[in-house]
């Protein structure tokens, strides 16, 4: 009877060992919405750390967030205030470097450039007259007189404009710079494996909950791919990494005369690119700077974004385009081209 005792005590020993082994790891899920748009967040621990998440992003809204008319950037863009914090200074400085890189395609004070275009957004996938449009481009001249980020200098904690109707607007890398901040508060607690995604963007680290790499699906650049009826492009398999995809596949126009006119508006001409890039992904160390750089190349086009994409250590891109016959091709680095599965 002893004997017996003892061998069900050992009997329960092994099956918990054996539990415990093959026991999945515990994955917490955090959901919510910040700088206009949603978020999601994945990783392994045993503790929840959602409210301490939540605040460093509520921080970071109040300070870069254009959709909250309380923040730093809104009171500076209606002349309120101008003294900013860690958070502003950290991106205003990337948006300097990414100006720099891009000889001013890439340009923080673009918001009433912008705007200028938007009537476009009721003809989406329609057609304008070439009359429209030529006055539109006309109109943006007198805009650019407002538009660079050499109108604009960060001088201690104080922005200092040299028109007072400049515009900022920090979406093309803000949104990237959460997600950095929201993964540091996870760093901060030793977590190893980690999904952290607001608005598409992403930064991965460690395994999946699948015990695997994370799988990521870069959608098709197809006008009508919808998140109810999503067509994949490719499959990749990363970690350790961030990757941001910016695209002009949903929003364009044409004008009477054919010409495909994207949502994208370039600085520097002040008009809506006319390249075909269609979708732009971008790897690299941290997603503030994909972010940006996803933007850039969006910018300017295939060919100068493989060959900047190429000089660039730690980055690796995947473009797709349409050719002339409006079909559609894509380039992409060696390292992007190693990381897809299917």
């Amino acid at each position: 009877m002893i004997a017996n005792r003892y061998l069900i005590i050992i009997t329960i020993a092994l099956g918990l060992l054996s539990s415990c082994k093959n026991s999945k790891p515990t994955y917490v899920h955090n959901t919510g919405f910040v700088f206009g748009t949603s978020y999601n967040i994945r990783y392994e621990s045993d503790s929840n750390y959602h409210e301490e998440i939540r605040a460093e992003l509520d921080k970071y809204d109040q300070s870069l967030s254009t959709f909250n008319p309380h923040s730093t950037i809104s009171k500076i863009n209606r002349n309120e205030a101008h003294h900013v914090d860690s958070f502003f200074t950290t991106v205003w400085y990337k948006a300097k470097e990414m100006y720099e890189l891009s000889g001013g395609a890439f340009d923080v004070t673009v918001r009433d450039l912008s705007a200028h275009w938007r009537f476009a957004k009721g003809f989406m996938l329609d057609t304008i007259s070439t009359e429209i449009y030529d006055s539109l481009a006309n109109g943006a001249k007198d805009v650019l007189k407002f538009v660079g980020m050499n109108k604009v200098q960060l001088q201690g904690d104080s922005i200092v404009k040299d028109d007072p109707r400049i515009q900022l607007d920090m979406c093309a890398l803000a949104e990237g710079y959460g997600i950095d901040i929201a993964a540091q508060v996870l760093e901060k607690h030793g977590v190893k494996n980690y999904m952290v995604e607001i608005g598409g963007e992403l930064h991965l680290k460690g395994i999946s909950p699948n015990g695997t790499k994370w799988r990521i699906g870069i959608d098709a650049p197809n006008e009508n791919n919808s998140i109810f009826d999503r067509q994949t492009q490719h499959i990749i398999e990363i970690s350790d990494c961030a990757i941001s995809t910016s695209g002009s596949y949903r929003q364009y126009y044409y004008t009477s005369d054919g010409k495909r006119i994207s949502h994208t508006i370039n600085p520097i001409t002040g008009c809506p690119i006319e390249h075909k890039t269609l979708s732009v992904s971008v790897l690299g160390p941290n997603t503030m700077t994909t972010d940006a750089l996803a933007t850039v190349f969006m910018l300017l086009g295939q060919e100068k974004a493989i060959e900047m994409a190429n000089a660039m250590d730690g980055v690796e891109t995947l473009i797709i385009f349409e050719n002339d016959d409006k079909q559609l091709e894509e380039v992409m680095t060696d390292g992007f081209r190693r990381v897809i599965v299917k």
